[in-house]
């Protein structure tokens, strides 16, 4: 009897013990980790808008010079110059709103070494649990 008392006492005493020092590890795991809405924030960046109205302007040409010039081309060559005008927005848009994903990436790495945060998901990949760094984030960027 008094050997089943022992056991049962060390049973649980690592039963209590281990899932002790898994709660708070758990816990703490959750703490680590942030999320940002990057929608949110790319939007509301402070050059958003004039790389987005920059980008329109670009189109607007690029609709100007097909219009001006498929006339006298025959299928093969509207299709190349469709080609031709896509990349040059696609290109465009990269030298426009890069600069902007890099500040945001810069001020989504600050903040969460600021407030200690070791993984950062987007807002949209997170259904339950994590910090919300999408305000410091758009404070860090100059967003409205």
């Amino acid at each position: 009897m008094k050997k089943q008392i022992i056991a049962a006492a060390m049973a649980l005493s690592v039963s209590l013990g281990v899932s002790g020092a898994v709660v708070p590890a758990t816990a703490f795991a959750a703490d680590t980790i942030g999320y940002v809405d990057l929608n949110t924030v790319f939007s509301h960046h402070p050059d958003f808008a004039s790389a987005r109205a920059a980008l329109n302007l670009e189109q607007q040409k690029a609709q100007q010079e097909f219009r001006e010039k498929a006339p006298n081309l025959d299928d093969n060559g509207k299709r190349a110059l469709d080609n031709t005008l896509t990349e040059r927005i696609a290109q465009r848009e990269q030298e426009l709103f890069n600069p902007i994903r890099e500040k945001i990436l810069k001020a989504v790495n600050t903040v969460a070494k600021e407030r200690g945060i070791t993984t950062v998901l987007t807002a949209s990949a997170v259904i339950n649990g994590g910090t919300d760094l999408t305000k410091d984030v758009l404070k860090a960027v100059g967003g409205k």
